[in-house]
């Protein structure tokens, strides 16, 4: 092979080098495997902030022994080893100490209280689009079937359900009727803020105005299921 690609290739290695790399990343590999089952359960479910800080320093750990061949495998099961104690220390602080556990994982909050936007989401901590996509993944297609929703630690939302005599009108979440937004009501019917999900019926050619946050912009809403209305 030509010198130029072999230095591409290889970057000054020797062909044998190769079969090291293999041996290399198969044991790296077996040593995250055996350093995740030592952290427990939770390392292998949806993943919090300081999960996830954990899986990237045992995958970086092992990565260098994987292609450097100057990293031997003693300094790196050393640090994996270490990595693991400070792993469980941590999770030991924290069920001592609550406060150390927000502090490092956060705390869950709540976006939705009875089909209306918290303060939390107001402040666009969590994007829309993506909060959306939770709820109708749990199969609701407008805020008024929600009673509540929670944004936990790890990322997921957990969502809980009005009852079904309590549906009451809310913000149509699903895609063609969220991505209209309108300053002004295009026609008569329902339409909800999308600053706060205030929901309510109007007229068509006012420009909108929120009577509870004072927002100019709204969408959309749907009173698909409420009982009251035949749903």
């Amino acid at each position: 092979m030509p010198e130029p690609f072999e230095g591409l290739l290889l970057a000054g290695e020797s062909w044998s080098f190769l079969g090291e790399v293999a041996l290399r990343s198969a044991l790296s590999f077996l040593l995250v495997l055996v350093a995740l089952k030592c952290t427990g359960k939770r390392g292998v479910r949806q993943l919090t902030l300081f999960e996830l800080v954990i899986i990237l320093t045992l995958g970086s750990a092992a990565g260098d022994v994987a292609f450097y061949k100057e990293v031997g495998l003693l300094p790196v099961i050393l640090t994996l080893a270490t990595i693991i104690l400070v792993y469980r220390l941590t999770t030991y602080l924290t069920l001592k100490w609550p406060r150390l556990e927000r502090l490092i994982e956060g705390e869950a909050v709540n976006i939705i209280e009875d089909g209306r936007f918290t303060d939390f989401f107001v402040g666009e901590s969590i994007s829309p689009d993506e909060f959306f996509m939770e709820l109708r993944i749990s199969g609701v297609e407008h805020l008024g079937q929600v009673r509540r929703a929670i944004l936990e630690v790890n990322g997921d939302v957990s969502v809980f359900r009005q009852p079904e005599n309590e549906v009451r009108p809310g913000l149509d979440i699903c895609p063609e009727k969220f991505k209209k937004k309108y300053k002004a009501i295009p026609f008569p019917g329902l339409f909800a803020c999308i600053k706060c999900g205030y929901t309510s019926e109007y007229q068509a050619d006012r420009t909108f105005v929120c009577p509870e946050c004072g927002a100019h912009t709204c969408a959309e809403a749907s009173d698909r299921f409420c009982k009251r209305n035949g749903g």
